[in-house]
């Protein structure tokens, strides 16, 4: 279904698309006149290049939402929880500088291990054998520093058949005992917000029950609906911010700014709705 304009306008009023706007508006401007990028503190880095993600995120959350696709805003949310949950675990455990650098090289191990796939799929299918020349020579430097990456960071390799590689949440190393995001969770968050994470998911991935399940709607099994709705917003609205809010005291707390005035806003924003957090 395709709204009006002014449809928009007036389901917008409804949770303050303005002001949720203008919130994140004011975090954008507090964080360029208070972060450096300069910076020689890991987690400040690290946090400051997550924060700056986070602001895209919501300001992509709202745009859904106005539109009327609250199941795609939700599905977004998805980046924000689990950004936030891993910005508060690396926080707790700030003065650990091994651990920050091992997030810090998990992005290197990826990075290498996707050049290798890629490389290996223009060695199968190019058409070029000056392309493929080129993927060879560009497979091995990236195997070289994936490899030289496994050698730095041998303490955490996992097993299998294959060989040996660096499991996904690695870094973690003797932090915690379970290397997974589920112990991350554990480490941080409330239970509610575990439980809304696990209703993004099933708006991020692709399943039998994908069109059954529509916030704001009332599921008729004999009509298949692509349509967007005005109503259903509050669980994405509510869970987005309460994460975005939770990174945004993290954020402006570790460089000493006040953006107590930025939370008293993201509370009076999410007021009206919070219920949803707690069914």
């Amino acid at each position: 279904m395709d709204f009006t304009h002014q449809q928009l306008e007036e389901s917008s009023k409804r949770w303050h698309y303005n002001d949720a706007k203008e919130i994140v508006a004011e975090c954008e401007r507090l964080m360029h006149d208070t972060a450096d990028t300069r910076t020689s503190d890991l987690f400040t880095k690290i946090l400051g290049e997550s924060y700056s993600k986070a602001i895209i995120t919501t300001k992509e959350i709202i745009t859904l939402l106005y539109h009327g696709y609250p199941e795609g805003a939700m599905a977004l949310s998805r980046i924000l929880y689990e950004s936030m949950t891993v910005m508060q675990f690396l926080y707790k455990y700030k003065d650990k500088k091994g651990l920050l650098e091992r997030y810090i090289d998990d992005y290197a191990v990826k990075v290498s291990r996707d050049r290798i796939k890629y490389y290996n799929y223009l060695l199968e299918y190019s058409q070029s054998e000056e392309e493929r020349r080129q993927a060879q020579e560009l497979k091995v430097e990236a195997r070289k520093e994936h490899n030289k990456l496994k050698d730095k960071y041998r303490d955490y390799l996992s097993y299998n058949k294959q060989g040996n590689y660096l499991h996904d949440y690695w870094w973690i190393g003797d932090v915690i005992k379970s290397r997974s995001f589920s112990a991350v969770q554990n480490e941080v968050t409330l239970e509610n917000l575990k439980i809304l994470y696990v209703l993004s998911c099933y708006r991020a991935h692709s399943g039998i029950v994908g069109n059954s399940v529509r916030f704001g709607t009332i599921f008729d099994e004999t009509v298949l609906s692509a349509s967007g709705s005005l109503d259903g917003f509050e669980i994405p609205l509510c869970f987005s911010f309460v994460c975005f809010g939770i990174l945004t005291e993290t954020m402006f707390n570790s460089v000493g700014a006040d953006c107590t005035y930025i939370i008293d806003k993201i509370e009076k924003i999410i007021a009206p709705f919070e219920d949803c957090l707690y069914r």
